[in-house]
């Protein structure tokens, strides 16, 4: 039997075509897998792996897009030659407005907390200072923070006691009057008081010591509650009893102004004519209309006013120039009777 030469060496080409193929192949798998890496980028916070045949930081982050802000921080160079399985860890600045009684602060921070924020704006926090959100907040993009300035101050001040007075119903005296039994008199206390202020304004006073220096003294009153007069003509009831000072007038000149031959002669405020027993008061202390009884007068009506009677003052008509003038000027008891008020 015969055997071709040319067969044989075929077969040889071709398994030493294949095993060189084989080895091609591994050789390119060796390279590639060396060259290869596996890089970790935490981006604030979000992890993520590439694989690249980039060399440097700055490559790696390029290919992907990534871009570095003048604010944010990276903890590694950019110029760091890449290996397999390297972190590269970024921080992104927030950020943060910041305001005081001084004025406002813009930063941008990779800081975790609002202290370190503060810290990093050479913002001094005072420890009465107050700060919202709180030291301890987390940074936020975007965020505002407010120091508020805080200042507390003692002040010494003398302030007043004031008394009271002991209140004794009397039977005996009429209703509306009173006696005073024992006069009372205030008393005094020092006091340190706590002023705070929040951004130079004030927000609150507390005291926080007094000291006694004088004791108030109570007084005793008596009150009347007697609304019944007995008189010449018999019982009157009444609701109050006022002290008035009392003085005298007439129809002439000297007490009106008017003459006789005036349109307005002997009329008063209220249209009536003048006559005994109409007398001038202040409406805003007796209303226009009252029925009274006057002390050593009489029963009155309250139907005029004059320039000259305001207050606890009463005007009493007398016919005659002279009862006028002996009349004079007095203090006396005014009654306000239990009546309907008159109708002009």
């Amino acid at each position: 039997m015969k055997i071709s030469i040319n067969s044989g060496k075929k077969s040889l080409y071709v398994k030493l075509g294949a095993v060189i193929m084989v080895c091609l192949i591994l050789t390119t798998s060796l390279v590639y897998g060396w060259m290869k890496k596996d890089i970790v980028i935490s981006d604030a916070g979000k992890e993520i792996t590439i694989s690249t045949f980039k060399n440097t930081v700055a490559e790696v982050l390029e290919e992907n897009n990534i871009k570095i802000g003048p604010h944010d921080k990276i903890d590694i160079s950019m110029t760091e030659k890449l290996e397999d399985g390297l972190s590269i860890s970024i921080q992104r600045a927030k950020q943060v407005n910041i305001k005081t009684m001084e004025g406002e602060t813009v930063i941008f921070t990779t800081s975790a907390k609002v202290s370190d924020a503060l810290e990093e704006a050479e913002i001094l926090v005072g420890s009465k200072d107050r700060v919202e959100p709180a030291l301890d907040a987390n940074i936020e993009n975007g965020m505002k923070v407010s120091v508020i300035r805080v200042e507390e101050k003692i002040i010494d001040e003398k302030l007043v006691i004031d008394f009271t007075n002991e209140i004794k119903k009397l039977d005996s005296l009429a209703k509306g009057l009173v006696n005073v039994v024992k006069k009372g008199s205030a008393g005094e206390k020092q006091v340190s008081i706590k002023i705070t202020y929040e951004d130079g304004k004030e927000v609150s006073r507390q005291i926080v010591s007094e000291t006694i220096l004088k004791e108030p003294v109570n007084g005793v009153i008596e009150e009347g509650a007697k609304t019944t007069l007995v008189t010449s003509r018999g019982k009157i009831n009444f609701t109050r009893a006022l002290k008035m000072v009392a003085t005298a007038y007439d129809a002439t000149f000297e007490s009106t102004g008017k003459n006789p031959g005036h349109p307005q002669y002997g009329i008063t405020y209220s249209g009536l004519r003048v006559r005994p027993g109409i007398v001038a008061v202040d409406p805003r202390v007796i209303p226009l209309g009252t029925w009274l009884y006057v002390e050593g007068y009489g029963e009155a009506l309250a139907a005029d006013i004059g320039g000259a009677i305001k207050g606890n003052r009463i005007d009493l008509y007398f016919e005659s120039p002279s009862d006028v003038a002996k009349y004079g000027k007095r203090t006396v008891k005014v009654y306000i009777l239990d009546k309907p008020r008159y109708k002009f």
